[in-house]
């Protein structure tokens, strides 16, 4: 008799025990995924603008003096006749359609138009002495509906958007030449809100913290919306490296032209002149 009541109060114990994964953080186990906010069905296009067209964070006097001898055209840096990626935060803003994958313990982003993808490590620490990279290292955890991301760890070679001078926005477009691009510091540190606001709308809020560029957090303004793209338009596609008009094939040679950035820059200027002008 003893026996059997000991025997009943395990089998009771174990059927109201707590399962394992749900003690855990969410993004540990497989089975997380039908819990997670859906990030992962389809892919993600963008609807918001590449740069920011008012910075009004100040500066601090390092970064004052930069802006103060920024010189349009001249100043602008490129990702490089290789289509170097400009590494975050300008790689991701640019480079959507984005696709989500999920495995325990991580969430990826593919990146389709630059064709690079993003390992954020769930639930984790960053390392010690981060290794450089253009992307950084990610780390992220769950606050509810939200997707919390902590990245730091960059190359030097990241463009990194200080400011926009006047004209700069000319509807949902951007005119690059009138924006303002500057070193970043030893601890850069990106922080991005991720959450759907519905089925079909995801926002990622941005906040940038460098305290040699800015005296406080800089939070992106308005946070970057992207629109899901279902079906055919959903699925991943391979993307192939051109710089345009940087880097023009010539059929008769058979080969890629290089040509100056500045060169370019300076004759899609003057081509906006004489359209502007016509006008």
């Amino acid at each position: 008799m003893a026996r059997r009541l000991i025997v009943g109060a395990a089998l009771a114990v174990a059927m109201h025990a707590v399962p394992a994964s749900a003690a855990e953080p969410p993004g540990s186990a497989w089975n997380d995924v039908t819990r997670l906010p859906d990030f992962f069905t389809d892919n993600w296009q963008s609807r918001s603008r590449m740069l920011d067209v008012l910075v009004d964070v100040p500066y601090t006097d390092k970064a004052r003096d930069y802006v103060a001898r920024y010189k349009p055209v001249t100043d602008i840096p490129f990702a490089g006749s290789g289509c170097q990626s400009p590494g975050m935060p300008l790689v991701q803003r640019l480079g959507s359609p984005l696709k989500f994958f999920y495995q325990p313990g991580m969430i990826a982003i593919y990146i389709e138009n630059v064709s690079m993808t993003r390992f954020i490590k769930l639930n984790a620490e960053h390392s010690a002495r981060p290794n450089p990279t253009y992307l950084g290292e990610s780390v992220g955890h769950f606050e509810g509906d939200t997707l919390v991301v902590d990245t730091v760890g960059f190359v030097d070679e990241i463009v990194l958007q200080y400011g926009a001078l006047p004209g700069a926005a000319e509807g949902m477009g951007f005119d690059i030449s009138k924006s303002i691009f500057g070193p970043h510091g030893p601890n850069l540190r990106l922080v991005e809100r991720m959450r759907l606001l519905d089925a079909d709308t995801l926002e990622i809020q941005l906040t940038i913290f460098d305290d040699t560029v800015w005296q406080k957090p800089y939070v992106w303004t308005p946070a970057q919306i992207f629109k899901r793209n279902r079906g055919e338009n959903g699925w991943p596609r391979e993307w192939t490296c051109s710089s345009a008009n940087v880097m023009p094939f010539d059929v008769e040679q058979n080969r890629v032209i290089l040509r100056d950035p500045v060169d370019v820059l300076k004759e899609l200027e003057g081509n906006k002149s004489t359209s502007g002008g016509a006008k």
